[in-house]
């Protein structure tokens, strides 16, 4: 069925409010959040099945590009309709986790020879030993794989690198980067066939890096191509000249502006034009690890074709991501790291190195300067400043009373500051909360003139959703999440900016970095997990100050599935206890070689599940309790001699996940038992001292 034409002026906003609420004071991953809602009510669910891991970076080159222009003589509409049955058609593929999808980025990984079996390859191999050096090389006119990669021992052909791996890196030495590797260990022999198992290094092409920041520098110093690369056409605001203003002259400086008024441009614009121009380092702080994770997939979207180096640091990080921000913290080979205070504070000391201090030091939701000072990295943050040598420091929230706005001052050393005043009157929210049937509430509520996003929580849910909207609505419906490569994102984003595409169903990836004017619907089909993202994609409707409407569509159901996703992904310190005690049980000889989820099954625990287990298990080996490794027989984890008692909420994982429980049962306070005029005040209007200047 075509979609219903839309009256070009949406009525004002009904609908009940709940009873008023006092205010508290004020994204956990997708990827946990799809991984456990299929077996929320499933307590039998095949752990194996679920992804490893919450934090793995986004698959975003597993799909073919799809050319998305209409063919001659097509009408711009039937192209549309095209790409957008073409999306649909590919949901499914979307939704499936490449194991490889960051491995191009790695700066070092463990692998497997393929192919040793072959061509009498065996007896080679077999003398193989442990350390030796291989050469990596393209081998282009292979018949199987254009993108193979072979593996040699000096003129000897091994094998290759498995196919899977060479798509990634290919692309990578073909633009100049060259990678070698050593022998790990030789594996079988005697009735059983001979193995390699190889570390893998890459040498970034520093020349072309070189050329291409150069290039880039030239090109921002003679037109505004970074400003336009972030925010296009659009005009600065007045509160936004202010900021960069004071940030040009190294003032330090506070900038309350509210939701949508483009706080992020303030950092992001003089961390690019400063790191081209000059090499200037940009360190940026983020009270929790899911704002950070938007942030760096926006900016990495937006500006790593300028050759900048962004690079997030969190406890979350593991593998080639974390082997690869310890390589830029040693040679200071990076322009902006987006980090929580726990991971700077505990890593203080690589920051405090002279090849890794900033210039700028950006705070962003910088009210958890006052409100989070029950976190000690929170406390300490304004000493961890200091420390890191004479860093210009940018603060930037929407919320600072009067007790918050002097604490940021005093504790960052803020001496100026831009209070942004405006209050978005056109933003109405619609308290649809604990609505039985939102399939249709939306059949109803969206058919209208303009545009709409529907945020759900997870990529499985939003491709399910805009299945039964598309039914509805044809092929004015497109869906958006990281899993979808960049070239199709980049699309379905000029379609819905174009308005061939009306409504978007999509998980938090869409918005960061993304500024529509005309969105008149945003609705929260889901109970978010913080205040902050809350309040972001609340924002993104009526930008251009047209009435909009924000509909609450989620409900106190949510907040168990939510509690559920937070237990399993941010084990509690009872859940470790049990953990280390069971595994070390399991374990023989004090080396445990189970996977993960095989563990998990085993020991049968509540609140743990295999991804549990693992990030369990990188807590204990920061803690020092455990190491891990890989030899012939696998991967292993080995228990160690420990002596007296080891506080495991000093490492930076569990404090981060100490620090997204507390923020999520704060919002909850909020989210659930406020009324709709004060979410609607929360969204629409900076929070500010009444005593002192707009600007100073």
């Amino acid at each position: 069925m075509s979609k219903p034409s839309r009256t070009p002026n949406p009525r004002p906003p009904s609908g009940t409010s709940k009873p008023a609420a006092a205010l508290p004071p004020p994204t956990a991953s997708e990827a946990a959040f799809e991984r456990l809602l299929a077996h929320f009510d499933d307590p039998g669910g095949d752990p194996a099945a679920l992804t490893a891991s919450a934090t793995v970076p986004p698959a975003d080159d597993i799909a073919p590009e799809v050319d998305a222009m209409p063919e001659a003589g097509a009408t711009p509409e039937a192209g549309a309709a095209r790409f957008v049955s073409d999306l649909f058609a590919r949901g499914r593929e979307f939704l499936v986790r490449d194991r490889f999808a960051t491995i191009g980025e790695a700066g070092e990984f463990f692998t497997k020879i393929v192919g040793v079996s072959f061509e009498g390859r065996q007896n080679i191999v077999a003398g193989l030993q442990a350390g030796q050096a291989l050469t990596l090389a393209r081998d282009p006119g292979n018949v199987h794989d254009s993108n193979a990669v072979a593996v040699r021992f000096g003129t000897l052909h091994l094998g290759y690198l498995r196919r899977e791996i060479a798509a990634k890196i290919a692309p990578k030495i073909d633009a100049g980067d060259s990678y070698s590797a050593v022998v790990g260990s030789v594996t079988g022999g005697g009735a059983r066939h001979v193995g390699v198992n190889i570390h893998v290094r890459r040498r970034r092409a520093t020349a072309a890096l070189d050329a291409l920041r150069g290039e880039a520098a030239r090109e921002a110093g003679a037109t505004d191509s970074v400003r336009v690369a972030l925010i296009g056409e659009r005009p600065l605001r007045d509160a936004q000249r202010a900021v960069l203003a004071r940030v040009d002259t190294g003032r330090n400086t506070l900038a309350v502006l509210g939701t949508g008024r483009g706080k992020s441009l303030c950092f992001q614009l003089p961390a690019a034009e400063r790191a081209l121009a000059r090499g200037d380092k940009t360190l940026v702080f983020y009270p929790l690890r899911a704002l950070a994770n938007d942030q760096f997939e926006a900016l990495t979207r937006r500006l790593a074709h300028f050759g900048l180096r962004i690079l997030r640091a969190n406890g979350a990080i593991d593998g080639e991501e974390r082997s690869a921000l310890d390589d830029a913290l040693d040679t200071g080979a990076w322009d902006v790291i987006l980090s929580t205070p726990e991971f700077a504070t505990y890593h203080r000391e690589a920051f405090s190195r002279a090849c890794n201090r900033p210039a700028l030091v950006v705070v962003d939701e910088a009210h958890h300067v006052f409100e989070s000072r029950h976190r000690p990295a929170y406390g300490t943050l304004g000493a961890l400043v200091r420390e890191l040598g004479a860093a210009q420091v940018l603060a930037l929230t929407a919320t600072a009373g009067e007790e918050a706005f002097h604490e940021i001052r005093r504790s960052l050393g803020i001496d100026a500051w831009v209070i942004d005043p405006t209050v978005r009157e056109n933003l109405h929210v619609v308290d649809a909360r604990n609505t039985t049937d939102k399939n249709a509430y939306l059949a109803r509520e969206l058919g209208r003139d303009g545009k709409a996003i529907v945020y759900c929580n997870s990529r499985s849910e939003a491709t399910k959703l805009a299945e039964r909207l598309r039914a509805r609505f044809g092929d004015t419906v497109a869906f958006y999440h990281a899993g979808i490569p960049s070239p199709d994102r980049a699309e379905v984003e000029r379609l819905f900016r174009g308005g061939a595409v009306q409504t978007i169903v999509a998980t938090s990836a869409f918005g960061e970095g993304i500024d529509l004017p005309d969105v008149r619907d945003v609705v929260l089909y889901h109970l978010n997990f913080d205040l902050t993202e809350f309040n972001q994609m609340s924002g993104r409707a009526g930008r251009d100050g047209l009435d909009s409407r924000i509909h609450l569509l989620y409900g106190d159901k949510d907040r168990s599935l939510n509690d559920f996703i937070i237990a399993k992904s941010a084990p509690s310190l009872e859940v470790l206890r049990e953990l280390y005690r069971g595994m070390r049980g399991l374990a023989s000889e004090d080396v445990l070689r189970m996977n993960y989820e095989d563990i998990a099954r085993t020991l049968q625990l509540d609140k743990a599940e295999g991804a549990t287990v693992g990030i369990a298990v990188r807590i204990f080996e920061e803690g020092g309790l455990v190491s891990t490794g890989l030899d012939d027989d696998g991967r292993f984890v080995r228990f160690r001699e420990v002596s007296g008692k080891v506080d495991l909420t000093k490492t930076t994982r569990y404090a981060e996940n100490q620090a997204e429980r507390d923020a999520f049962e704060r919002f909850c306070r909020l989210a659930l038992e406020a009324d709709a005029k004060t979410l609607e005040t929360v969204i629409n209007r900076p929070i500010y001292p009444d005593r002192v200047p707009l600007e100073h």
